[in-house]
């Protein structure tokens, strides 16, 4: 008899932790309410200047600026919120301070690399110079949803050669290990 009364004091914590899980499970709340848009936002684009050795052993500095431009058109997001796109202007010059090659880009200079949707939702993020590779300056340039992480951006690697001409090509992170990148 103790022993079908020690059984059932042992079942009674059971059959009570039972009862507790027929309770719901729903993860996902469905009173989450969307942010509301609030006015246009920005981002801003960290200044750079470097100096480096370039052609023939000469000297040059490499600027990088940028603004938030309310000129260019918005990108808005799934919420609707809406976002000012960045003109990003590099600046190459000479030591005597002449300049070599000054361009400002926007978005639109890397459109043939942008899906149609890309192009109507991603702001011009970054243009970063990583090094020289052998006779041309290398830059990332960097396009991204303005409401997403950094790992939902479209690098692209950006070439300007020493007569100035700019070429463009698909970059990934993982392409660095292959390029032949000298740090100044």
């Amino acid at each position: 008899m103790a022993i079908i009364i020690m059984a059932a004091a042992m079942m009674a914590p059971l059959a009570a932790c039972k009862e507790k899980k027929a309770e719901s499970t729903n993860i996902i709340r469905d009173d989450y309410v969307a942010p509301k848009p609030t006015g246009p936002k920005s981002s801003s684009v960290t200044p750079m200047s470097e100096e480096i050795t370039w052609v023939e052993g000469r000297h040059y500095v490499v600027s990088i600026t940028g603004k938030a431009d309310e000129a260019l058109p918005m990108v808005q997001d799934a919420n609707g919120q809406k976002y000012v796109d960045n003109s990003i202007n590099i600046e190459i010059s000479r030591a005597d301070s002449t300049v070599f090659f000054d361009h400002a880009y926007t978005k639109e200079a890397f459109a043939n690399w942008l899906t149609e949707d890309y192009r109507k939702k991603a702001i011009l993020a970054s243009i970063s110079y990583i090094g020289i590779d052998s006779e041309r300056l290398q830059f990332v340039v960097s396009l991204n949803l303005p409401d997403a992480g950094d790992d939902e951006a479209t690098d692209l690697l950006m070439l300007i050669d020493r007569m100035g001409e700019v070429s463009i090509k698909p970059f990934t992170y993982n392409d660095r290990d292959d390029l032949e990148v000298t740090e100044e």
